[in-house]
């Protein structure tokens, strides 16, 4: 058996991003995340064309969320549903 963390959620967003490529990131606690695992964000709700979103576990048992502009924008407030695992 592979290790899986379940379901957490993350709010993020809200604020100006003033630059192209600029982002707002967030971080959670996922107990057992390591950077060889695998990431996955899911917004609850459209951020627009605009936006970009992802994560990546940024040291051991943190997970960093970040959500870019690729122009100057003030993506909506979301929450994000992230799952950590060993697999794709």
């Amino acid at each position: 058996m592979g290790f899986g963390a379940g379901q957490y959620t993350v709010t993020l967003g809200g604020s100006l991003i003033a630059v192209a490529g600029g982002r707002l990131t967030t971080t959670l606690t996922v107990p057992g995340a390591r950077s060889t695992h695998h990431v996955r964000v899911t917004p609850q709700t459209d951020l627009g064309a605009s936006a970009l979103y992802g994560g990546f576990v940024s040291a051991n048992d943190t997970v960093t969320v970040w959500v870019m502009g690729i122009i100057s924008l003030t993506p909506p407030s979301t929450v994000f549903n992230v799952s950590v695992s060993d697999t794709p």
